[in-house]
Protein backbone atom coordinates (compact mmCIF):
# COMPACT_ATOMS: atom_id res chain seq x y z
CA UNK A 1 0.00 0.00 0.00
CA UNK A 2 1.36 3.65 -1.24
CA UNK A 3 2.07 5.71 1.77
CA UNK A 4 0.87 9.10 0.88
CA UNK A 5 2.96 12.56 2.45
CA UNK A 6 0.34 14.78 4.44
CA UNK A 7 1.58 18.00 5.11
CA UNK A 8 2.33 19.34 8.41
CA UNK A 9 0.69 22.85 9.17
CA UNK A 10 3.41 25.40 9.06
CA UNK A 11 2.62 27.22 11.87
CA UNK A 12 4.59 29.52 14.31
CA UNK A 13 3.23 30.21 17.84
CA UNK A 14 4.32 33.09 19.97
CA UNK A 15 3.86 34.63 23.73
CA UNK A 16 4.03 38.33 24.07
CA UNK A 17 4.33 39.07 27.65
CA UNK A 18 2.88 42.17 28.54
CA UNK A 19 3.50 43.86 25.07
CA UNK A 20 4.16 47.29 24.52
CA UNK A 21 4.71 49.36 21.56
CA UNK A 22 8.36 48.84 21.42
CA UNK A 23 7.57 45.46 20.58
CA UNK A 24 5.62 45.81 17.14
CA UNK A 25 8.70 46.39 14.68
CA UNK A 26 10.13 43.14 15.94
CA UNK A 27 7.11 41.34 15.83
CA UNK A 28 6.38 42.08 12.56
CA UNK A 29 10.20 41.15 10.81
CA UNK A 30 9.29 37.75 12.03
CA UNK A 31 6.35 37.63 10.53
CA UNK A 32 7.98 38.75 7.07
CA UNK A 33 10.30 36.01 7.94
CA UNK A 34 7.65 33.26 7.92
CA UNK A 35 6.29 34.96 5.06
CA UNK A 36 8.81 34.68 3.00
CA UNK A 37 9.47 30.99 4.28
CA UNK A 38 6.41 29.88 3.84
CA UNK A 39 6.61 31.93 -0.23
CA UNK A 40 3.73 34.28 0.73
CA UNK A 41 5.90 37.15 0.94
CA UNK A 42 3.04 38.96 -1.46
CA UNK A 43 0.81 39.05 1.04
CA UNK A 44 3.21 40.66 3.27
CA UNK A 45 2.04 44.23 3.17
CA UNK A 46 -1.42 42.86 4.09
CA UNK A 47 -0.43 40.71 6.62
CA UNK A 48 1.94 43.05 8.98
CA UNK A 49 -0.91 45.71 8.79
CA UNK A 50 -2.91 43.11 10.12
CA UNK A 51 -0.82 42.06 13.24
CA UNK A 52 -0.08 46.07 13.65
CA UNK A 53 -3.57 46.87 14.02
CA UNK A 54 -4.72 43.43 16.26
CA UNK A 55 -1.05 44.26 18.86
CA UNK A 56 -1.99 48.04 18.79
CA UNK A 57 -5.56 46.94 20.45
CA UNK A 58 -4.16 44.85 22.85
CA UNK A 59 -1.89 47.71 23.98
CA UNK A 60 -4.44 49.79 24.22
CA UNK A 61 -7.51 48.30 25.44
CA UNK A 62 -6.02 44.70 27.02
CA UNK A 63 -2.49 45.62 28.27
CA UNK A 64 -1.10 42.47 29.09
CA UNK A 65 0.24 39.44 27.96
CA UNK A 66 -0.85 38.21 24.62
CA UNK A 67 -0.43 35.29 22.08
CA UNK A 68 -0.31 35.57 18.43
CA UNK A 69 -0.35 32.97 15.96
CA UNK A 70 0.70 32.82 12.49
CA UNK A 71 -0.66 30.08 10.39
CA UNK A 72 -0.19 28.99 6.92
CA UNK A 73 -3.51 27.78 4.96
CA UNK A 74 -3.73 26.41 1.57
CA UNK A 75 -4.17 29.45 -0.22
CA UNK A 76 -2.90 32.22 2.08
CA UNK A 77 -2.70 33.08 5.94
CA UNK A 78 -4.60 32.94 8.99
CA UNK A 79 -3.52 35.47 11.75
CA UNK A 80 -5.21 35.36 15.78
CA UNK A 81 -4.05 37.34 18.23
CA UNK A 82 -5.36 36.24 21.58
CA UNK A 83 -5.68 38.84 24.98
CA UNK A 84 -6.84 37.56 28.48
CA UNK A 85 -9.95 40.77 28.46
CA UNK A 86 -13.32 39.67 28.06
CA UNK A 87 -14.47 42.60 26.43
CA UNK A 88 -14.86 41.74 22.25
CA UNK A 89 -14.30 44.54 20.22
CA UNK A 90 -17.07 46.56 18.14
CA UNK A 91 -16.10 46.40 14.20
CA UNK A 92 -18.19 49.30 12.51
CA UNK A 93 -18.46 51.73 9.88
CA UNK A 94 -16.42 55.05 11.64
CA UNK A 95 -18.39 58.12 12.55
CA UNK A 96 -16.43 60.32 10.07
CA UNK A 97 -16.06 63.18 13.04
CA UNK A 98 -14.31 60.23 15.82
CA UNK A 99 -10.60 60.21 16.43
CA UNK A 100 -10.10 56.51 16.07
CA UNK A 101 -12.09 52.91 15.76
CA UNK A 102 -11.45 52.94 11.94
CA UNK A 103 -8.69 49.92 12.05
CA UNK A 104 -10.73 46.79 12.77
CA UNK A 105 -13.19 48.73 10.12
CA UNK A 106 -10.47 48.90 7.30
CA UNK A 107 -9.05 45.28 8.19
CA UNK A 108 -12.77 44.37 7.48
CA UNK A 109 -11.93 45.47 4.32
CA UNK A 110 -8.72 44.30 3.43
CA UNK A 111 -9.32 40.75 4.97
CA UNK A 112 -11.42 37.31 3.39
CA UNK A 113 -12.33 36.87 7.04
CA UNK A 114 -12.49 38.81 10.16
CA UNK A 115 -13.74 37.49 13.43
CA UNK A 116 -13.79 37.77 17.02
CA UNK A 117 -14.79 34.55 19.40
CA UNK A 118 -14.90 34.88 23.39
CA UNK A 119 -13.23 32.51 25.20
CA UNK A 120 -13.36 31.23 28.46
CA UNK A 121 -10.94 33.73 29.86
CA UNK A 122 -10.29 36.51 27.04
CA UNK A 123 -10.79 36.36 23.69
CA UNK A 124 -9.24 35.42 20.05
CA UNK A 125 -9.21 38.16 17.36
CA UNK A 126 -8.09 36.53 13.74
CA UNK A 127 -8.10 36.87 10.22
CA UNK A 128 -7.64 35.47 7.06
CA UNK A 129 -6.00 36.89 4.00
CA UNK A 130 -5.42 34.85 0.60
CA UNK A 131 -3.72 35.77 -2.18
CA UNK A 132 -4.57 38.25 -4.29
CA UNK A 133 -4.41 36.16 -8.01
CA UNK A 134 -4.79 40.06 -8.73
CA UNK A 135 -8.69 40.21 -7.90
CA UNK A 136 -8.26 42.51 -5.19
CA UNK A 137 -6.97 46.26 -5.35
CA UNK A 138 -3.50 46.85 -4.17
CA UNK A 139 -3.96 49.00 -1.05
CA UNK A 140 -0.36 50.50 -1.14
Amino acid sequence: MPVTAVSPVRQHHMVLPAIGPEAMEPVREIVRVLLRMWRKSDLEFAIELGVTELLTNVVKHAPGDCELLVRETPDGVLVGVTDFEDQLPNVKEPDDEAEGGRGLFLLSCLTDELHTQPLLCGKQVWFLISHTDGDREDVR
